[in-house]
C-alpha cells in the first residue's frame, strides 16, 4: 500500500508541476499580449492626435459626425422604430467610411 500512496502523491506532484507551468505559460502571454496592444493603442493615439494637429477643420467635422450618428444611433435604440431607425443607421455607416478613409 506505500506504493501506492507514494504513486498518488507523485502523480499529485506532477499534476501540481504541469498545472504551475501551464499557468506560468498563460501568465507570459497575456502579459505579451498586453504589451503589444499598449503599443498599438499608444501609435494609434499618437497618430490621431498629429492627424488632429495637422487638420483642425477636418477634426471638428469628424467629431460633429460621429456626435450626430451617435445621437442618431442612440435615439434610435430608444423603442423608437420609425423615420429614425430607416435614416440612423445609413448616417452612422457613411460617418464610419468617412472616418475610416481619414485615418488610413
Amino acid at each position: 500500500m506505500d506504493t501506492d500512496n507514494n504513486r498518488d502523491g507523485t502523480t499529485a506532484q506532477n499534476i501540481m508541476k504541469q498545472g504551475a507551468e501551464a499557468y506560468g505559460q498563460a501568465e507570459q502571454a497575456v502579459g505579451d499580449a498586453y504589451g503589444k496592444t499598449t503599443r498599438k493603442v499608444s501609435e494609434t493615439y499618437e497618430k490621431a492626435k498629429s492627424y488632429s494637429n495637422e487638420n483642425p477643420g477636418k477634426t471638428i467635422f469628424i467629431a460633429l459626425g460621429i456626435g450626430v450618428g451617435l445621437g442618431l444611433l442612440l435615439g434610435a435604440s430608444s423603442h423608437h422604430r420609425s423615420r429614425t431607425s430607416r435614416i440612423a443607421e445609413p448616417v452612422v455607416n457613411a460617418l464610419s467610411d468617412v472616418a475610416l478613409a481619414f485615418f488610413r
